[in-house]
């Protein structure tokens, strides 16, 4: 009896070894190359998969935030297109900042109507994030003004590009609301 508990015990283990085995066969198939050069045990494989995951799971927050950003610009297009009486310029005004070669670009969109666009207030922001601002171009499309900024990176990693689109829109919201409260009778108001 003694000798059956050992052997089912010993073939038990031996079943499990080698599922373990298959397992990680598969997961270090799944891994890119690069992230399985040179890495000789389980840990090491388990390690790389769990630094593999995060990468992926970063490239899709990148991704999300680049599509948001997209559509944000495609529904300032249809806005106008679709319904004659509804135009982009009922919309608020918004900012998206992203990489370029060699440095970033940040786009900024308003209406003369909802947002007076406080530009020196911008360029001074990204000099205190450490920007070298290269150029700046302003248009017009349906009604809409669009900045176009870009700046030399000169330390590509230290930026958090949604943190800076978020204070650019702050900045720039903050602008209108001490627009809209300049309107007001008898309220005279001077912007910085």
């Amino acid at each position: 009896m003694e000798d059956v508990k050992k052997w089912m015990h010993k073939e038990t283990e031996k079943q499990r070894r080698q599922e373990m085995a298959n397992l990680c066969t598969s997961l270090r198939s799944l891994l890119p190359l690069e992230y399985i050069k040179g890495k000789r045990s389980i840990s090491d494989h388990v390690n790389e998969a769990i630094n593999y995951i995060n990468h992926l799971q970063n490239n899709v927050k990148q991704l999300q935030d680049k599509k948001e950003d997209l559509m944000k610009v495609s529904n300032l297009n249809n806005i106008h297109h679709q319904n004659g009486s509804t135009t982009s310029t009922n919309l608020q005004p918004f900012v998206i900042v992203q990489p370029f070669p060699g440095g970033l670009e940040i786009v900024c969109s308003y209406t003369s109507k909802t947002c007076l666009f406080p530009l020196s207030r911008v360029l001074d922001m990204l000099l205190k994030e450490g920007l070298n601002v290269i150029s700046s171009n302003s248009s017009k499309i349906d009604g809409r003004f669009i900045y176009t900024i870009r700046s030399e990176d000169p330390i590509m990693s230290g930026i958090d590009y949604s943190q800076l689109q978020r204070k650019l829109t702050d900045a720039i919201l903050s602008s209108s609301s001490l627009q809209e409260s300049s309107s007001e009778p008898g309220i005279n108001h001077i912007l910085r």
